[in-house]
């Protein structure tokens, strides 16, 4: 189900293309004032016949609004002048003009407090039993603000009692968002553990195949450097469609009419993985090396961070030249400083370690376990890890990680029961039964003495495991 406002091209569009993956639209062409009276306004219904008659499989709703306003509201609720039995009467009459249509779509919004909550299902059981009375066969939609519990709006609707309204709609279209607003601090329009509530309040008191719910198609930018009443604004917030954020994201925006834009400004975004949604900070000109911290705490982070783009350094040449000196020399290491070039510390050891003995380690997973690796040698080395499912597993949904989900590696293939999937350090190799096969993330290691691997699998299935490690210790020849 979805609301439409053809507000441009891109939206007529999108229905033009996309119209057999929708099932419901509601209509925003119809305003009822406090007197009851519907007139057309919004969509032009001579604007949409094209699609109507191209897609006669959707269920085509009139959507009358009050536009949140609380008069209009009260009016029709308490009947005030006739307005609510006005009010039934329009529907026929726009029902009988526009014979097409599936029914009705009632978004009557800015109710009062529970107090009202019985005045409030009285209405919407007049309305209901008006469009039944005209044709059985129209449905009626009703739009109504989210709701954890009775009396349990965040913007004070606790008017809407979802159990009793049940049977007084055939659908009911849950606004589950606006959670963060224009007048709030920034924050998810759709927070997830709101979302969640409102979704098991609804299907506790509900019947669950009536229910809809609303997700955002929309953000908006906060403006937080200033008080509203300081860069002259009612509200610090100003909302804009995805495409909009994602057009200023890229700088296809010059907010200059026109003119020459000006330069490109420095974004820092971010994806919000327990509440599902981006984040974009601009004005972005400094952010923090690990380095550059002054003090630290343990645990420091529970995943990889991976900021720049994944580079392999293929070979480097190094040329000491030595003048007027005496002695030993030994090249052990080599620092590759920072700068517009390659970066990092490698360690050169090869030279001074010697193989120990090589060991292996079997077992079997299921779902996500842990395995703690011995090894005895002087240092770290390579692992080589052998993963053989017993069943299918998604694309995705096998993983390794070492410690506490450091230097991950993800599989994106799925895999099927008895492959072997090797991801081979000793010679930097990742396959699937001999084949090479793509990862993303990191070779495996083990650390000395007790190193910790974690590894997970598609949930409830199990898989057998060999880890093959060849032990280093000091010794071999100086250069």
């Amino acid at each position: 189900m979805v609301w439409t406002f053809m507000g441009n091209a891109r939206m007529y569009e999108a229905l033009r293309d996309y119209g057999d993956r929708i099932d419901t639209i509601g209509l925003f062409s119809f305003k009822v004032d406090a007197t009851g009276t519907i007139t057309e306004s919004g969509v032009a219904i001579s604007n949409m016949l094209t699609y109507i008659n191209k897609w006669p499989h959707i269920r085509w709703l009139l959507t009358i609004a009050n536009d949140g306003a609380n008069s209009i509201f009260k009016a029709l609720r308490d009947n005030t002048d006739g307005a609510q039995d006005t009010f039934c009467s329009e529907l026929v009459r726009i029902m009988e003009k526009y014979p097409w249509c599936s029914g009705v779509d009632i978004d009557l919004e800015k109710g009062d407090d529970y107090s009202t909550h019985e005045a409030s299902t009285a209405m919407f059981k007049h309305i209901y039993e008006t469009v039944k009375a005209y044709d059985s066969t129209k449905e009626m939609n009703i739009c109504l603000p989210g709701m954890t519990s009775v009396n349990g709006s965040v913007g004070g609707e606790n008017w809407c009692v979802y159990g009793d309204l049940d049977q007084y709609c055939d659908t009911a279209s849950i606004m589950s968002y606006g959670m963060a607003w224009a007048g709030s601090a920034p924050g998810p329009v759709s927070p997830r553990s709101w979302l969640e509530g409102i979704y098991d309040y609804a299907t506790q008191v509900m019947n669950p195949d009536k229910v809809f719910l609303g997700m955002p198609a929309y953000g908006w930018n906060w403006q937080i450097y200033d008080t509203p009443e300081n860069i002259g604004k009612y509200y610090r917030g100003t909302s804009h469609t995805y495409y909009a954020a994602k057009y200023w994201m890229q700088g296809l925006y010059n907010f200059t009419d026109d003119a020459p834009p000006q330069p490109f400004i420095p974004i820092v975004s971010y994806w919000d993985d327990y509440d599902m949604g981006p984040w974009a900070l601009p004005h972005v000109y400094d952010y923090m090396e690990g380095r550059d911290a002054v003090s630290k705490e343990y645990p420091q982070m529970a995943e990889v961070i991976n900021k720049k783009q994944d580079m392999r350094v293929v070979s480097v040449t190094v040329k000491p030249t030595l003048t007027n000196c005496s002695g030993t020399i030994w090249f052990t290491d080599l620092m590759l400083q920072e700068g517009p070039a390659l970066t990092g510390y490698v360690p050169h050891t090869e030279s001074r370690l010697t193989e120990d003995s090589k060991v292996w380690f079997n077992g079997v997973v299921r779902s996500a376990e842990t395995v703690i690796v011995c090894n005895v040698g002087d240092t770290s080395g390579g692992l080589d890890v052998h993963i053989y499912p017993k069943s299918d597993m998604a694309a995705g949904s096998v993983q390794l990680a070492q410690g506490v989900g450091g230097q991950r590696v993800v599989f994106p293939n799925a895999l099927a029961a008895e492959d072997d999937l090797a991801l081979l350090a000793s010679v930097r190799e990742c396959t699937k039964n001999g084949v090479t096969e793509p990862k993303e993330g990191f070779y495996q290691y083990s650390a000395a003495w007790n190193s910790k691997h974690m590894v997970t699998l598609e949930d409830g299935k199990s898989a057998r495991v060999l880890f093959e490690l060849q032990q280093m210790t000091d010794g071999g020849v100086s250069i």
